[in-house]
């Protein structure tokens, strides 16, 4: 009667979960350090507690320490609008990892 879904919850989950990212780097962050950012995947384990965030950025290797100081603390707010444009039961938390490849 039902067919199985194509991919597994946590994996549409993740890919919701990165465009509302880069959504919000694009439009509701207003540090400039973060606005060279790009979205490159999201892991997130399948009890969808935790994100693991992947990001390039095209800043020197002197202005990527203050990109990774910025992402720490803007982490809260990222996390606040999930919640606002996600409907999940619980966000989950996130962390953020430059993407090497």
């Amino acid at each position: 009667m039902f067919d199985s879904l194509p991919y597994k919850r946590s994996q549409r989950v993740s890919d919701s979960i990165k465009k509302e990212v880069a959504s919000i780097f694009l439009f509701k962050v207003n540090d400039p350090r973060l606005k060279n950012i790009t979205i490159t995947n999201v892991q997130l384990s399948d009890d969808l507690s935790n994100a693991k965030i992947f990001y390039t950025s095209i800043n020197t290797k002197e202005e990527i320490a203050s990109v990774e100081k910025a992402l720490k603390k803007s982490k809260g707010f990222i996390r606040t609008m999930l919640g606002k444009s996600l409907s999940l039961k619980k966000i989950p938390n996130i962390s953020f990892y430059q993407d090497e490849s």
